[in-house]
């Protein structure tokens, strides 16, 4: 018997199974090391390459079990020591064909109860993009496309959930943690992620979408308590485990700043502009939800960026990864512009939609943009365009732009 099971829950996707299958097989150093269960949600003939094949057993369903009931389904065929639930849309490239070895390398410590790669197509620790020091870390939460478990640290965990509208490998990821195991992220390891192709098949719009977001929110905070959900995206409080603390966002920010008069929208913990008048709906000495208890405000005035500013006749108004997280962009734009003074400037820093793949980055994110998408819409609303700049952290965009209209 191998030692790992990879469980592909599958539906009428061969044009990525197949490859994602093949690539395994390719990348996996020994044959003996793994062997594929395919749950096969859809017609047999959407398996069809895969039939006979001595490392593949395709366990073929007679209706669609979903993602999760499909795990349960590969977990009651397998007897593996270590699983692997992988998404049909994924790829192990050459570069990573120790990616099995060097993940259960993991589980040497005891307490460790899951492992998962670095993609392009993940949130948190997990994304590529992330501008963290270390290569390995130990994070609050993995993402279930490519994660790596013991199975019995699983079952004392109580398995797989399948009655949550989403968000199984955050509530996995929870359980694992409330029995006194670890979740490791090794972004050594890449697995490429096409990323939504059976959810935005079957489900439209809806899949990965706000509305759905709230309710996997809802359903996980309902199970385990606010503490607990709020808890997932608090970074641990270790200076081993932190991104790089060089700003160059900020320094760059700060070139373009001009007036006394500046107000910093949503200035959390930290100001760009030391002297600038911080708005942010937590309240000015508090800590800032979702964040290391030790973060604490700095806001001069407590008020929801969204709305109206309570400051009006600005010399420059700072928006830093703000706009990414509010739906009615255009309604928030006219409402910052109308607190700046003729010839104001409008600092603006978020996620280039031309680096990476923003939406899945965070949770949280609502729009992407690129250079060109938000400048054509600062120039609809008659803002005058002064430079739009890359920062050279792999990540944003920063444009600064006039108000030179009404």
């Amino acid at each position: 018997m191998a030692l790992v099971a990879v469980i592909i829950p599958t539906f009428n996707n061969p044009e990525y199974l197949i490859p994602c299958v093949v690539s395994i097989i390719n990348n996996s150093i020994t044959d003996d090391l793994v062997h594929i269960y395919v749950v096969n949600n859809g017609t047999s003939e959407s398996v069809g390459p895969l039939l006979g094949n001595p490392l593949v057993t395709i366990l073929q369903q007679d209706h669609n079990l979903g993602w999760e009931g499909g795990l349960k389904a590969g977990l009651s065929a397998s007897k593996e020591k270590y699983v692997v639930f992988m998404n049909d849309d994924t790829f192990v490239p050459m570069s990573s064909r120790r990616w099995v070895n060097q993940m259960l390398n993991h589980f040497v410590y005891s307490d460790c109860a899951a492992v998962g790669p670095s993609s392009n197509v993940v949130m948190g620790s997990q994304q590529m993009f992330a501008n963290l020091r270390k290569t390995g870390l130990r994070v609050k939460f993995l993402i279930g496309f490519c994660m790596m478990v013991r199975r019995d640290y699983l079952e004392e965990a109580g398995g797989i959930d399948d009655t949550l509208p989403g968000g199984d490998d955050l509530d996995l990821s929870i359980r694992f943690r409330a029995i006194g195991k670890y979740l490791f992220c090794d972004r050594e390891v890449f697995i490429y992620h096409h990323g939504f192709k059976t959810g935005l098949r079957l489900h439209g719009s809806d899949w990965n979408s706000a509305e759905m977001t709230e309710r996997t929110h809802h359903a996980l905070i309902r199970k385990h308590g606010l503490k607990a959900f709020l808890d997932l995206w608090t970074p641990f409080n270790d200076p081993d485990f932190t991104d790089d603390k060089t700003d160059k966002e900020g320094e760059l920010i700060k070139q373009f700043v001009v007036g006394d008069k500046v107000l910093e929208l949503g200035c959390g913990d930290k100001k760009t502009v030391p002297h600038a008048i911080g708005i942010d709906m937590v309240v000015a000495g508090t800590s800032i939800p979702g964040l290391d208890p030790s973060r604490i405000s700095r806001a001069d005035i407590v008020g929801d960026v969204s709305q109206k500013l309570p400051v009006t006749d600005a010399d420059t108004i700072v928006a830093r990864h703000i706009l990414e997280h509010i739906v009615p962009t255009v309604e928030v734009l006219r409402n910052w512009k109308d607190s700046l003074k003729h010839g104001g400037r409008l600092i603006i820093a978020v996620p280039n939609q031309n680096i990476c793949d923003s939406i899945p980055m965070n949770h949280q994110h609502r729009h992407a943009f690129t250079p060109k998408s938000l400048n054509d819409q600062m120039e609809l609303l008659g803002f005058k365009t002064v430079d739009i700049l890359d920062p050279d952290n792999g990540v944003s965009f920063v444009g600064i732009w006039e108000k030179n209209a009404n």
